[in-house]
Order: C-alpha cells, then structure tokens, then sequence
C-alpha cells in the first residue's frame, strides 16, 4: 500500500502543465467530516481508518482552468443491515474535476462536472477528496452473500379481486360536491 503522504496543499496551475501525477496517502485527520461520519456506523468500537489511498493526476484543461483526475479509496468496518454483524466494505470513488480561481470559468462548464473554485493557485488536497468519498460511503452497508437477521413474511393478499372490490366502491360511496355541479350549470 501506498505510505507517502499526499503535499497538504498543491500549486494546482504549475501541476497541470507538467501534467503532474501524485501518489500516496491521505490521513483521516485532514479529512474530518468523512472521519465524523465514519464513526456513526453503528458498531461498538467503530474504528476510523488512519488514511486514504489517493491517485490524482493534474492536466491543463484549458485558460484558467486545470482538470484533475484520479481515485481514492480505504477499507471500513461497518454494521450489515442483513445479518447485523460487522463487515469490512472497500469505500473509494473516482474523481474528476475542474479546478480553477476563476468564478466565470467554472460558470461555463456544464451542469455534469464537478468544479472546484480555489483561493488563488493553491488547493488543499482534502479539498480535491472529501466531498467525493462522502457521497461514496454505502447506504446501506452488507454483505455480499448473508441472510437477513429476521424472517421476512409472505406477501398477504389484502385486496379482493378487482369486480368485488369495484362493487364494494360504488355501495359505500359519497359525491359531497354533486350539488355544486347543479350550482355552476346554467340555465
């Protein structure tokens, strides 16, 4: 695995024309709001993985403008809502996003891309990471192949068959506003 840690924070223009490839780790505490959330997993002694494994390769993707593309991912201990016992998922996510310091340029990019407006030439690693593994974290962690902790009960038939349904309907039903119709007619 990957134990370089990733530069805080990246000169991202001058990494796009040298077309810059970083490789290492992120520790968790650079990341809070993913460690926050991690630790809301339901297990008793939840555990925050130390880093994340990051690949991000800059580009020049135009003026003002450099493209950023890479992964990132770690191993998490979860609760299963299936069987309600621990399970270790692989969380990761792909990235791609437009970097720039420029509010007019990421206007223009289309509503599908992912940006990222910087404080001057400089952006915080984390920046790049955060928001993309947080929205790559399981719904609804299990395992792969478990049974569920509870028997599931058949289907019950609640609804008769259509025609008696119907009929049922049409004995019991009230019109409360068929005196309007008689109203709003004209003569």
């Amino acid at each position: 695995m990957l134990t370089e840690a990733l530069p805080k924070r990246i000169r991202y223009p001058q990494a796009g024309i040298e077309e810059a490839l970083l490789e290492g780790v992120l520790p968790m505490s650079r990341l809070p709001r993913l460690a926050d959330a991690l630790l809301d997993n339901e297990l008793d002694n939840a555990n925050v993985p130390e880093s994340v494994a990051v690949t991000l390769r800059f580009s020049s993707d135009g003026p003002g403008r450099v493209l950023v593309v890479g992964e990132a991912h770690f191993e998490q201990h979860w609760l299963c809502q299936r069987c309600l016992e621990p399970v270790v998922l692989r969380s990761g996510c792909e990235i791609e996003m437009i970097l720039s310091g420029h509010k007019k340029v990421l206007e223009q990019l289309r509503n599908d891309q992912d940006s990222l407006l910087t404080d001057g030439d400089l952006v915080d690693t984390a920046d790049i990471v955060e928001d993309p593994l947080l929205l790559a974290l399981p719904m609804s962690p299990k395992h792969e192949d478990c049974d569920p902790a509870f028997e599931i009960p058949e289907l019950i038939e609640v609804m008769p068959d259509a025609s008696q349904a119907q009929d049922e309907i049409e004995e019991g039903r009230q019109r409360p506003f068929a005196g309007l119709k008689r109203l709003t007619e004209k003569d």
